[in-house]
């Protein structure tokens, strides 16, 4: 196999040349060797942090997902052991670093990042937070190397009250939703509050008009208002009735809160609080995105589903071919819906006509708990439920 322009003759892919051939309008070759020491799989013990290694090693090409040894793709069924929950048969391909055909490549792998799995991503001025449920939330800078690659390096690691399910940073504070139904608020001048009220895990927050709303596991909806002169936050209404079971998502569109759950979507007034219509189907909401004042839902057996902003159902999708989805996020490059699934897979659909593109093998058989999309350069982050993180990018 030919090397092709943006492949060290080690097998490393260079951002730089890589840049310059997709501007080419070129494709690039496999490269035939291998990275040094540690360099394959998801890192030996040579790196700088937690034993990563983030250099790039030989990989096999995404199109066809091949085992480069000739044995074809793996099969991983519903009871594989520590590899994720999915539904019926589906294909574990060997780990890919670049995916030529939609020009994606990884910048660099944070193995075992946390000590258990990255369930939540945050983009701030001040770094990359992400949240686990190993009891901490740290924070990440990004560092461009000699030969065009960001590397992650751990800046701070805030000790949590418990595991971290979701994360919202805002005007300066940093919301942790935890386990135990508690919201741990970081303040910009270094308060540390307890917001307490949920009885499960809080799952999803946002903003909307200086108001904080939470949605968890115990099925309700909470509205919080900040008191400056307490420096404190008061639960002031609580939504429970006609709720989609156990909460996953909330997002805001217009006068509208779309709220995902297990038993499918409720769509709330933001004026009167009340339910206003239960979309269909009563299936499991594993996340939602906004784009272009619309909701597109994804739903745990990988089907996809986009609303307008009064619910109504635009289009929809079959069941994705990597199976089980666990989260999808939004990339400005394309632009790009990004899939996450639960053997490891990243599928990826073009906007805005909603076509699918392919998918590709980020993770050995772990969930992917996560993705994060920085809003610029096609840049995105994944957490994997072993606790690494990964940095891609999609290029042109």
């Amino acid at each position: 196999g030919g090397r092709g322009r943006g492949l060290r003759s080690d097998g490393a892919w260079t951002f730089a040349a890589a840049r310059e051939n997709v501007q080419a309008g070129g494709k690039g070759g496999r490269g035939s060797g291998r990275s040094g020491r540690g360099g394959g799989g998801r890192g030996g013990g040579g790196g700088r942090h937690y034993g990563h290694d983030d250099r790039l090693s030989h990989v096999a090409k995404s199109d066809n997902l091949k085992n480069k040894h000739g044995g074809g793709a793996i099969w991983r069924g519903p009871g594989a052991k520590g590899r994720g929950k999915g539904k019926g048969q589906v294909k574990v391909a060997p780990v890919v670093q670049r995916v030529d055909e939609e020009a994606l490549g990884r910048h660099c792998e944070v193995h075992k990042a946390h000590g258990a799995s990255v369930t939540c991503m945050a983009m701030t001025p001040q770094g990359i937070f992400t949240g686990s449920t190993d009891k901490s939330l740290k924070r990440w800078k990004p560092n461009k190397e000699a030969d065009g690659r960001f590397s992650l390096h751990p800046e701070i690691t805030v000790p949590l009250t418990d595991s971290c399910h979701s994360l919202l940073c805002n005007g300066g504070w940093m919301f942790c939703g935890l386990w135990s139904g508690n919201i741990q608020a970081f303040s910009p001048d270094g308060v540390d509050l307890q917001l307490t009220g949920h009885t499960r895990r809080v799952t999803s927050m946002l903003i909307h008009q200086s108001v904080l709303i939470s949605g968890g596991a115990d099925r309700e909806v909470r509205l919080w208002q900040h008191d400056a002169g307490t420096k404190t936050f008061n639960c002031t209404h609580t939504l429970s009735d006609s709720m989609p079971g156990p909460i996953s998502k909330l997002i805001v569109l217009g006068v509208n809160l779309f709220i995902g759950g297990m038993n499918g979507v409720a769509v709330v007034n933001l004026e009167s609080l009340v339910v206003s219509k239960i979309l269909p189907p009563t299936r499991a909401v594993v996340d939602m995105l906004e784009f272009q004042g619309h909701v597109i839902v994804a739903y745990s057996e990988g089907s996809l589903r986009i609303f307008d902003a009064e619910g109504t159902l635009k289009t929809e999708t079959k069941p994705l071919a990597a199976g089980s989805m666990t989260s999808i996020a939004g990339l400005d490059s394309g632009p790009r819906v990004l899939c996450g699934h639960t053997q490891g897979q990243v599928s990826t659909i073009a906007l805005p006509n909603f076509e699918f593109r392919t998918h590709f093998q980020a993770l050995d058989g772990f969930k992917v708990e996560s993705i994060l999309c920085a809003g610029h350069d096609g840049i995105f982050l994944i957490g994997s439920s072993d606790g690494t993180v990964q940095l891609w990018q999609r290029l042109g």
